[in-house]
């Protein structure tokens, strides 16, 4: 019996979900919202989002950033030093409105509402560009296209996101249990475990968009880093 349950809990996970999460619509109370995307930042500081992302920054001398899917900037101000220049995008305009009252004083940082499958920017005109704790948002066909445009309008692109695994999904169901009373950090925290990827399918989706040596790596337990070896 508990070998039967213990397989079903596995073969949840076998398939990613495409289900929404609450974010990702229209949000009765800004204040939630916003609490909610405070809660992810929270996650970033202190388990691993950020450290994912430097530990990558650390195989490539970057002075441009774009940061694709940027939330409410936290990741890209924790970057902020040697000179870089951020430019940081997201398609939500509530959110680049929010990042931008947060930072928007800082003259390393630079704020744009962005679609990430069609970005206004011309080829390789950024060192790096990142898209962090985002992929997961995407089906496979437009993260396709995310990646291709991160791969083309720049020199090393850097994705890190959560790995799609029941232990995944027990850690972040316990963060959103006993560090918020989020009524959205609460949903779509542990919907996120489900709707992630894989790391072979991670692999998968940046060889479809033409990155020409992907490589991931898992970063701790629950977090994966995607980078293109070719552009090392």
């Amino acid at each position: 019996m508990i070998w039967g349950k213990a397989g079903e809990v596995l073969s949840g996970f076998a398939r990613r979900t495409d289900a929404l999460e609450i974010i990702d619509g229209p949000v009765d109370s800004i204040a939630e919202w916003r609490a909610s995307f405070r809660d992810i930042a929270f996650a970033n500081r202190w388990f691993g989002g950020t450290g994912a992302v430097k530990s990558a920054l650390r195989r490539v001398r970057a002075r441009t950033i774009l940061d694709v899917g940027c939330g409410i900037a936290d990741i890209p101000a924790a970057l902020r030093q040697n000179g870089r220049q951020i430019t940081c995008t997201d398609v939500n305009p509530a959110l680049v409105d929010l990042a931008r009252r947060e930072f928007g004083e800082d003259e390393r940082m630079r704020f744009m509402i962005a679609d990430g499958s069609r970005l206004p920017f011309e080829d390789g005109v950024f060192d790096v560009a990142m898209c962090n704790l985002s992929l997961h948002h995407f089906a496979p066909e437009f993260a396709v296209k995310v990646l291709a445009e991160l791969r083309r309008v720049s020199r090393a692109p850097i994705v890190t996101d959560l790995i799609r695994a029941p232990l995944t999904y027990a850690a972040v169901f316990a963060f959103s249990r006993i560090f918020s009373r989020n009524r959205l950090t609460r949903h779509d925290g542990p919907l996120s475990a489900r709707r992630a990827y894989t790391l072979a399918e991670a692999a998968s989706l940046a060889t479809q968009a033409g990155w020409r040596a992907p490589r991931v790596r898992r970063y701790g337990l629950i977090r994966m880093v995607i980078f293109d070896d070719a552009s090392i």
